[in-house]
């Protein structure tokens, strides 16, 4: 029944589709913006990647993420994680670098150490301009 209706409505009509029990989920708000993942411990590569045209090296840890489509504002969230070799883990997070064309990431290690890894995984959520 919701494929047909977003079948019918057509691809940037918003549209709703039933979810677990009584939730529903909206089909423009409700997926990611953008999404990544960034190795920039051995050679600065992307990786895999949806809606983002580069990454920038800052510094030990800290990257810029730039999106190929702007967001609508600067009030969207920004996700992430990391994961490397040696068993190393911990969060990726946004700074406040929020801009509709680029997020700011830094990755910590799970003693809050600064990083470089090999899968930093990010992702945004909210409106696109």
């Amino acid at each position: 029944m919701a494929l047909t209706r977003v079948i019918n409505s057509g691809i940037g009509v918003a549209a709703s589709i039933a979810g677990e029990a009584t939730a529903s989920t909206n089909l423009q708000q409700g997926l990611a913006k953008y999404s990544g993942v960034w190795d920039n411990n051995s050679d600065n590569t992307i990786r895999d990647s949806f809606n983002v045209s580069g990454v920038t090296d800052i510094t030990t840890g800290d990257f810029l993420v730039t999106f190929t489509n702007p967001m609508g504002n600067e009030f969207y969230s920004a996700l992430g994680n990391l994961s490397g070799e040696n068993n190393v883990y911990g969060v990726c997070s946004s700074q406040d670098t929020h801009a509709t064309t680029t997020c700011g990431y830094q990755a910590r290690d799970t003693t809050g150490t600064t990083k470089d890894v090999n899968k930093n995984s990010f992702a945004g959520i909210g409106d696109l301009a």
